[in-house]
């Protein structure tokens, strides 16, 4: 997992403004090659991505690096309660900036405009054409 994490002491290259996320707000996903649908309250999001806290040794971290391109659905609990599906690549695997909360890591996911085939959850196309 070490090859797959970036180091947050450099400046931060964010240009949107980001948005902690309600207690209500989360996505659900299956990683590619995961046979385990992983459920994660959000932790923020900017108009271009989402950020999710996960904890340090989860088992998610085994099943998704930076690049992979997948469909997320995103939950908000409203009346009635809202789901929205969207294409995400993860850009980084990082430990948070200040290192709090401790044995956890930020998972920074950006949308992506392009179709996933909702069966497999798997990018349609060439994945290498992706900034």
């Amino acid at each position: 997992m070490a090859d797959n994490l970036q180091d947050n002491r450099m400046n931060e290259s964010r240009s949107e403004i980001r948005i902690p996320a309600s207690s209500s707000a989360s996505i659900s996903f299956k990683p590619p090659g995961s046979e385990w649908e992983y459920h994660i309250r959000l932790r923020d999001f900017s108009v271009s991505g989402l950020g999710l806290l996960v904890k340090e040794g989860s088992d998610l971290l085994k099943h998704i690096r930076v690049g992979d391109v997948f469909s997320v659905n995103y939950h908000e609990n409203s009346d009635p309660m809202t789901v929205q599906v969207q294409t995400v690549k993860v850009r980084h695997i990082s430990f948070p900036a200040n290192g709090m909360p401790k044995k956890h890591m930020i998972v920074g996911l950006s949308f992506l405009n392009e179709k996933v085939d909702h069966r497999s959850g798997l990018c349609v196309g060439n994945p290498d054409k992706y900034p």
